[in-house]
């Protein structure tokens, strides 16, 4: 069985924190990671979507929640604000939002063709990525787990998506002109970027 490769944390370099702090693989627990001043807290949420309901504010500074009329003129008085989404027969707005991303970056062949699907280490000639590799992921996967309702809120998406670019940075050798590492680089900005849009 072959070591895996110690992992480089470039200071320069956001590295998300442990999306599984319970694990100590090096993907889950990078090596070196000490987390940074401005990353975010492994207790905040990865996603910008959030759980919420309307409370309604006392003179005496307690909150309760909306009765159903005050809703209804909440409703009426800022229509072009206010969409429900249904909870029955489709899915939900984030799930829908976590899909179109996963299309447009399949969209990008140049960087996507390495995590379109499950690596296979027999195809491949890399018997040593199941001993590397604890938690593999990949595009088809993650799409199937959010279409299934496997993946249950907005973090899971994040971490997922995050787990695969993070394999392919342990796996493979940053610098050498592998094209695998440099097209997980390139597709996890787009990634982020694409994030800070929802």
């Amino acid at each position: 069985m072959m070591a895996a490769p110690p992992v480089k944390v470039d200071p320069e370099v956001f590295v998300p924190p442990p999306a599984r702090p319970g694990c100590d693989c090096q993907v889950c627990n990078p090596p070196g990671y000490t987390g940074q001043p401005d990353a975010p807290n492994s207790r905040e949420r990865l996603s910008s979507f959030q759980a919420y309901k309307l409370v309604k504010l006392e003179p005496d500074g307690t909150r309760r929640p909306l009765s159903s009329t005050e809703i209804k003129e909440f409703e009426k008085s800022h229509a072009s604000q206010c969409e429900w989404n249904s909870s029955r027969g489709g899915q939900k707005q984030w799930q829908k939002q976590c899909l179109a991303i996963i299309k447009k970056l399949r969209s990008q062949r140049k960087q996507a063709w390495a995590f379109n699907e499950p690596v296979d280490p027999v195809a491949l000639n890399i018997p040593d990525y199941p001993d590397i590799i604890k938690h593999p992921m990949d595009l088809a996967t993650l799409e199937g787990l959010l279409v299934s309702g496997a993946i249950e809120t907005p973090d899971q998406f994040v971490a997922e998506m995050r787990t695969i670019f993070r394999n392919s940075y342990v796996y493979n050798r940053p610098g050498s002109g592998d094209l695998v590492y440099e097209s997980a680089e390139k597709l996890s900005l787009s990634f982020e970027k694409e994030l800070l849009k929802m």
